[in-house]
């Protein structure tokens, strides 16, 4: 073909591509136009690109798919609590049972928790409040003593300009300047004079209205100290009434034989509504992804699941402890920082009869750690902690005994197995 036997005659390789640049090779002899030279550099760059959008993409997919997972679980989770819960009320109002000790204990219990929320709130607001109080009164002084100063330059300013008027007039004392140009200096003068006597009237103005201001804040502030101290006080001897109270039903547990024998029938029916709770708790399905459950294992390892850490679980809180079956008792003083054993997710953190502030973790595998009688509870239903994080802080709640501490329980496939045999021995 005529391409070919020109190709053939080039003389060189250059003038060869040169001429396939201007050559159509098709049949049809037909003219094209050179393709850019960065094309494939550019097409290549454009697949990476894409690649690395793809790959990313599906990694966010993959994350959102995650956390819509953990979503899930966590609504399941509140679902699942919130019906148990009505259960196990409706199953105590169905018994048609009078007020329980147990029942009357959680009520003070819960009073007395509520009033401790209420009292740190007026005691942080009733903090803030004290210490605004010096800067304002600081203030205050500052701008009476600006409003003492303006009002001094303005009495000087009003002097002057009467002294002026006395002496025949603003106009008798320019006309009486010698020529033009002194004339000039002193209506310049004049003008000057009374433009810093408006601007000291403007300045005055300001200061009053600030000072007025702060005055009104100085008495809105001494008004809700006042309150807020009314409020700590009345709340106080709330408190105090409601710890005599607790105190006194206590008492008549410990003292009186019939109130005896029933706080050891209810502690009873306490542990069996718990285990019935648990129970059907265990029903919960662990969303995926549950390595939360998992700690890493000696020298970085596999990661180590509650079941091959026997032996070798921290104990929750310090010090020795007491068998209380099914669990362990570890009298310690309130508010004593109490630490999750393994890592887990927050299946509970409520009220519960007999155990006051109760808090369950899951830790996989229908493992379950239970802490009891806390003060404080740390973290919410449906969180996950670590190994050793703070998750509640130790008291008395639900303690018919009056001892503060940490109930502690374990529970595995169902049953409740001896805490003793997991935990690094203390007792």
């Amino acid at each position: 073909m005529i391409s070919e036997r020109l190709f053939g005659i080039c003389q060189t390789a250059s003038e060869a591509r040169t001429l396939r640049t201007h050559v159509n090779l098709t049949k049809q002899g037909t003219r094209v136009s050179r393709k850019p030279r960065f094309f494939p550099r550019l097409f290549l760059i454009s697949v990476l690109f894409l690649g690395s959008m793809t790959q990313s993409g599906a990694v966010s997919e993959i994350d959102n798919q995650e956390h819509a997972t953990l979503e899930r679980g966590r609504l399941q989770l509140n679902r699942t609590v919130r019906e148990l819960v009505r259960e196990q009320h409706a199953l105590e109002q169905a018994r048609g049972q009078s007020l329980t000790l147990l029942t009357e204990l959680e009520l003070i219990d819960r009073s007395l928790s509520e009033s401790e929320r209420r009292l740190v709130g007026l005691i942080e607001e009733q903090s803030v409040a004290l210490r605004l109080q010096p800067e304002l009164e600081a203030r205050i002084q500052a701008n009476r003593a600006q409003v003492a100063r303006q009002k001094q330059r303005l009495a000087n300013h009003l002097r002057l300009m009467y002294l002026l008027g006395a002496k025949g007039g603003v106009a008798r004392t320019l006309l009486s300047q010698k020529g033009l140009e002194a004339g000039r200096r002193g209506m310049l003068y004049y003008s000057r004079l009374v433009k810093a006597r408006n601007q000291e009237f403007i300045d005055f103005r300001i200061a009053a209205a600030r000072l007025r201001g702060d005055l009104e804040k100085g008495k809105e502030l001494t008004a809700t100290l006042d309150r807020l101290t009314a409020s700590l006080t009345e709340e106080q001897k709330n408190r105090q009434l409601e710890r005599i109270k607790r105190q006194e039903l206590l008492r008549r547990a410990r003292e009186e034989e019939t109130l005896r024998q029933r706080k050891v029938e209810e502690l009873s029916q306490a542990k069996g509504h718990l285990s019935a709770f648990l129970e059907k708790l265990s029903g919960y399905s662990e969303p995926e992804g549950g390595s939360f459950a998992q700690e890493a294992g000696e020298g970085g390892g596999a990661p180590a699941r509650i079941q091959e850490r026997r032996g070798h679980l921290p104990n929750p809180v310090p010090g020795k402890w007491e068998k209380r079956p099914p669990g362990l008792f570890y009298p310690v003083a309130a508010n004593t920082p109490v630490t999750a054993i393994h890592a887990g997710e927050v299946v509970y953190a409520d009220w519960f009869k007999g155990f006051g502030l109760l808090l369950i973790l899951k830790h996989g595998e229908q493992a379950y750690t239970l802490y009891g009688h806390n003060h404080r509870l740390m973290v919410n239903l449906g969180d996950r902690v670590r190994a050793g994080a703070t998750i509640a802080e130790s008291g008395d709640t639900g303690v018919l005994d009056g001892v503060p501490g940490l109930y502690f329980e374990m529970r595995v496939n169902g049953k409740t197995i001896n805490p003793s045999n997991w935990l690094v021995n203390t007792g």
